[in-house]
Order: structure tokens, then C-alpha cells, then sequence
């Protein structure tokens, strides 16, 4: 069964933050552009085979921030995603549709209305352990480096995280993993998707255009 998991789906199991944190606005530099009104739009790339080519899916998520909403004493921004093109169903993928989602800046780390953490520039490279199941760890860790990425909206300079899993009892590391990259001010830029059991990911998320304040 491992070498079939999907190490995107696993992002749904991202640590929480404390309950009692009641941090309620963006930090001052606003690394994530959580700023109402601010809108990026990303396409979606397949591998062709093992070669190192890839093809448009046609796949397009349309994102922007619409508004802010209290929830649990805490003020979110609410991102408001329309996906099309995804006729088919392409793994990695959202359905075609209107998707909703909230998040906000709790003291470096970006984290959703259930609390779970999606990304910190600024948190130890050292392995941290996201979910415990019976037979294998969810693991993610920051990048020791920045490294650059291309996009149809430009070259950036990122931070990243790993996603991987850990296989128990004798922590063989998943061959698969998965990279978010985002810069500072921008947001998210670039995403690498993986199966598990492939050193080459599978889907790439590349940033077309966006409009930040």
C-alpha cells in the first residue's frame, strides 16, 4: 500500500498550533501577502513519462483573498479558489469548481482555521514530525537554503518545505517528496507533487500572474 500513498493528500494532517494562540493580524512584513483584494493564478504541469519534459493539463486554480472572518477570536482571510480545465480529474488536482479556505499569520507559521500549519520560513531545518500513523510518520522540514524557481510570472528566490514520510520500525525515508515554495511577500509560487515511490515528482503548480498589494 505504501507505494501508492499520494504524499499531497497527507498535507491534510499538518500539526496544529496551540489552541490558546490568539494572534488575530498579518505580521508587519506580511510574508504571506495576506493583504483582502490580492489574487494569484497558477496552472498546472504533468511529467511526460521519466523524461524530464512536461505538458500543460490545462488545469487552472484562480485564487484571491475576498475578505476576513473572526473565528474562534481569531481573524482569517478567507481565499476563494476557482479551479477549471479539470475535466478529467487529474490527480493533484482540485475539482472544477468553487473552493474556499482560511488562513492566517500565527507568529511566523501559516496556519488554517483548524489550526493545522501549512508553512514557516522560519522554523528549524531539523526533521519535524507532522502525523504518527501504525506504520509510517508524516515528516516535513524547512530548506536549509533558498533556491531559486521559474515561473511564467518570473524567477523567485524561495524558501521551501519537504514533505516525505518515514516508514516505521526502521525510519526508511519515503523515496517520493513533495516541495512548497514561497517567497516573501508574494506568496506561493511553485509546488512539486510526488508518489512516494518515484525520486521524480509528478505535478508541478507554477505561479501564471498575481496581483499583491
Amino acid at each position: 500500500m505504501k507505494n501508492y500513498l499520494l504524499l499531497a493528500c497527507l498535507t491534510l494532517f499538518f500539526i496544529s498550533c496551540s489552541s490558546d494562540d490568539n494572534t488575530t493580524l498579518e505580521s508587519e512584513e506580511n510574508f504571506y501577502a495576506l493583504t483582502v483584494g490580492n489574487t494569484w493564478v497558477y496552472g498546472h504541469q504533468r511529467r511526460i513519462g521519466q523524461s524530464e519534459e512536461f505538458e500543460n493539463i490545462n488545469v487552472i486554480d484562480s485564487v484571491k483573498i475576498v475578505d476576513t472572518e473572526e473565528i474562534n477570536g481569531n481573524t482569517f482571510f478567507k481565499f476563494r479558489t476557482r479551479t477549471s480545465g479539470n475535466e478529467s480529474n487529474q490527480a493533484f488536482c482540485s475539482p472544477n469548481g468553487e473552493h474556499f479556505a482560511y488562513f492566517r499569520d500565527s507568529i511566523g507559521y501559516l496556519i488554517d482555521d483548524r489550526g493545522k500549519i501549512h508553512f514557516s520560513p522560519e522554523g528549524d531545518t531539523e526533521e519535524y514530525v507532522l502525523k504518527t500513523f501504525p506504520s509510517h510518520r508524516l515528516i516535513f522540514n524547512l530548506s536549509e537554503e533558498s533556491e531559486v524557481v521559474i515561473t511564467p510570472a518570473g524567477d523567485f528566490d524561495c524558501y521551501w518545505m519537504n514533505l516525505f514520510i518515514r516508514y516505521d520500525p526502521d525510519s526508511e525515508r519515503s523515496i517520493g517528496t513533495s516541495k512548497y515554495y514561497r517567497k516573501e511577500g508574494i506568496g506561493e509560487v511553485f509546488t512539486t507533487t510526488s508518489f512516494t515511490n518515484n525520486p521524480e515528482h509528478t505535478i508541478e503548480k507554477r505561479l501564471i500572474s498575481y496581483e499583491v498589494q
